[in-house]
């Protein structure tokens, strides 16, 4: 131990002097003898962030994190790290754990990454909130002035920056700032030497240059200029290159200093721009939208004439789930390129992101009429039209594109929902297999490659292994999982693969030799198959659905542990249960996970929901994700609430084998009730999602279950009333 502490000893003086590669050697020796040595992971850790090598440092101060959780240093280094990446939303994660660790410096690096987000107010309080452990704090200062200034209270900002150059009065970026902020106010006079400072002191500053060409046209045409008003583009701080061209373009010519300026600018941010624009793009492959957005934002700052920058900040913006401002972004570029196929279909899918329907059907229809060849119009219109009950017209726009390209994976997918939904099994089960190859879904970014084949059904599984992996949501594996004794009984040992949530529940499944937990080692299996692929394996039809249940059951413990709960807490409230009798228990869900791109549709306002709790029934809740403003009210109804005792589907599967009817939308729960063999009455929103078929009151996949349906779009009413008398 003391052999190992005095080596830590030596790389710390070490790398206090500066000998990076040294101190690394000697952390990395310490790490042989005690590889969790947490001062040694976190240090190489920072070893490795001040060589570049942010990835590295990133994966360090995990894993010094894994050996001590509580160290606040080692969250703001992990978020500076993933900053760096351009991980912006893992980075505020690290940045908040490390201020509620006590770590006050990760409220100036939480600012830099929210400021890049372009989350100003948010910004604005982690700046002051770092000002105010650390007034001396000049970046912080200058930082503030920048966000300020955008938040257009232009006097605070000149108040923040004067302060930033008192304590730093050689800060390029706050020369910069103070110049800009002049421009802002029509003092042109003023921030010319504000300007020429920042650019001494930092050569490489393109806004600087930009700005001082901004500043050099004024003074130029000061006879005719308006000064009372500057240039729009002066009030934020930023001026791209094609704002500049644009004011430019006037009766005189700006002065030849100016065009230098814009020379050298542009020359700095041809580069900046591109790297901008490449890393947003590496960014929104790897699905992380919001940090994409902020890429794109930055590049548009030096090329906001660039209609495609505009189109992929939209899509951004899209992704993370910033609608309104996608929307604003995608005109930007319709505004510039109007007769674009390719910007009307992403206004449509945005649109259709905002639930204005109609509009996103004409921007669908407009890039058919501007791109009749254009596959992804009629797959996109034939979503839509699907989406509005209109499966005819639907399925005739998917032929269209498949005429059109008959490798357009899109359109075989949707078309495959429309087929499962009519109950055409033969067909549906072939196209559903599109979903691996249509890049636009995050099913095929989750496709796994095994060196192992896939089993199509075909092969004989005598004597072999076979490895049956999740690959939807919870409610998919709970309803597709029941293949699990049917692979067994072609001669195979089955491992089961999902994830921690439904790993206890599913060792109760018949046939499945080992369940593993997502994400931990495999064991050696000979094939594999993704879940939903088994019907098409089989050769599922309508008749031949394996519906035999319960296929799944809860722990008995479980079961006697929540009965005994459930017949306390009954007669502690009625005090005469026995003599009375007990109520129907009966367990309600009325929303799903909100992450679910249907979830809007398929839910039902608590404050709807509640029309129910007037039955002579003990209403007991099974929800496990609510909003604050549903917590506020489910404290007032007379529902019995246990979220915080569901720990996974185990205890909910226990819980549910101990009521006497469960009524549920279209969520997980609703499965494992079906699965279990209880009976449940599901709530459906029209259009009815594939699995429930096109109409009746029967499931063929769960026999305990009774589809309550819309009438049409959005008629809850009708459904809760015919749920209600059925209660009464």
């Amino acid at each position: 131990m003391a052999q190992i502490e005095q080596l830590f000893a030596q790389g710390l003086a070490l790398h206090g002097q500066g000998e990076l590669a040294k101190a690394m050697q000697t952390y990395e020796q310490v790490l042989r003898l005690a590889p969790k040595h947490f001062d040694a992971l976190h240090h190489v850790g920072i070893v490795a962030f001040q060589t570049g090598n942010y990835e590295m440092a990133a994966g360090f101060f995990r894993s010094a994190l894994a050996v001590n959780p509580e160290v606040g240093a080692a969250h703001n280094n992990l978020g500076n790290a993933l900053r760096e990446q351009q991980h912006l939303e893992d980075a505020l994660l690290s940045y908040e754990r490390a201020i509620a660790l006590g770590e006050g410096d990760a409220w100036f690096n939480r600012g830099v990454a929210l400021q890049t987000l372009r989350r100003w107010d948010d910004a604005l309080d982690s700046y002051e909130q770092a000002l105010s452990l650390n007034p001396s704090d000049d970046q912080a200062w200058c930082n503030r002035a920048a966000v300020l200034q955008e938040l257009g209270r232009i006097d605070a900002a000149l108040e923040s920056v004067q302060q930033a150059l008192t304590l730093f009065p050689d800060y390029a970026e706050a020369h910069y700032r103070l110049g800009s902020l002049h421009l802002a106010s029509g003092r042109a006079a003023e921030a010319l030497p504000c300007l020429n400072r920042a650019i001494e002191l930092h050569p490489q500053l393109a806004d600087a240059y930009l700005q001082r060409a901004a500043v050099l046209r004024q003074l130029a045409h000061a006879a005719t200029a308006d000064t009372a008003s500057p240039p729009s583009h002066a009030r934020t701080g930023g001026v791209s290159l094609h704002q500049a061209d644009a004011s430019a373009a006037q009766p005189l010519s700006p002065p030849a200093d100016a065009q230098q300026d814009l020379a050298t600018a542009a020359e700095l941010q041809r580069g900046l721009a591109d790297a901008y624009r490449q890393r947003g793009q590496e960014l929104f492959d790897e699905g992380r939208a919001a940090s994409a957005a902020a890429m794109f934002a930055t590049a548009l700052t030096m090329e906001d004439g660039d209609a495609t920058l505009w189109q992929w900040q939209a899509r951004a913006l899209n992704a993370a789930k910033q609608h309104t401002e996608a929307l604003q972004s995608i005109d930007h570029a319709l505004a510039l390129q109007a007769d674009s196929a390719d910007f009307h279909l992403t206004r449509g899918v945005i649109l259709r992101a905002l639930h204005q329907t109609e509009a996103a059907r004409a921007c669908y229809e407009k890039v058919v009429q501007l791109a009749p060849r254009h596959p992804s119009g009629y797959t996109n219109l034939g979503s839509l039209l699907g989406q509005l009950g209109q499966p005819a017209a639907a399925l005739e726009n998917y032929e269209r594109a498949i005429a059109l390209d008959p490798s357009c994976a899109l359109a075989y997918w949707n078309r495959s929902l429309i087929y499962l939904r009519q109950g055409d099994y033969a067909r549906g089960w072939h196209d559903y297999e599109w979903r691996w190859q249509a890049e636009t879904l995050d099913l095929s970014k989750k496709r796994r490659d095994f060196p192992q084949p896939v089993w199509t059904g075909h092969g004989s599984l005598q004597g072999k292994t076979i490895l049956l992996h999740a690959e939807q949501g919870f409610g998919d594996v709970l309803q597709f999982c029941r293949y699990a004794p049917l692979v067994a009984q072609r001669g195979a040992k089955v491992i089961l693969e999902v994830k921690a949530p439904l790993a206890a529940l599913l060792g109760s499944l018949d046939g499945v030799a080992q369940i593993v937990i997502k994400d931990e080692p495999l064991p050696p299996f000979d094939y594999h198959i993704p879940l939903m692929s088994l019907p098409l394996a089989f050769g599922t039809t309508l008749e031949t659905i394996p519906a035999a249940s319960p296929y799944l059951s809860a722990d008995p413990a479980k079961v006697a542990a929540w009965a005994a709960q459930l017949a306390e807490g009954q007669s502690a409230r009625t005090g005469q249960a026995a003599a009375t009798g007990q109520r129907p228990r009966v367990g309600i869900v009325w929303a799903g996970n909100p992450e679910h791109l249907n979830d809007h549709n398929r839910s039902i306002a608590l404050s709807r929901f509640a029309r129910l709790f007037d039955a002579p029934c003990e209403f007991i809740s099974l929800q496990k994700q609510l909003s604050a403003a549903d917590q506020a009210l489910l404290d007032t109804l007379p529902v019995r609430q246990m979220a915080d005792q569901l720990n996974d589907f185990s205890d909910t599967a226990a819980l549910i084998a101990s009521l006497d009817l469960v009524i549920t939308v279209d969520t997980s729960v609703a499965h494992l009730a079906g699965a279990l063999g209880k009976k449940v009455w599901i709530l459906l929103q029209a259009p009815f999602e594939w699995r429930w078929l096109e109409q009746g009151q029967n499931s063929p996949w769960y026999p305990s279950a009774t589809l309550l349906r819309q009438p049409q779009p959005g008629d809850w009413d009708s459904v809760l009333a015919e749920v209600a008398q059925r209660l009464c």
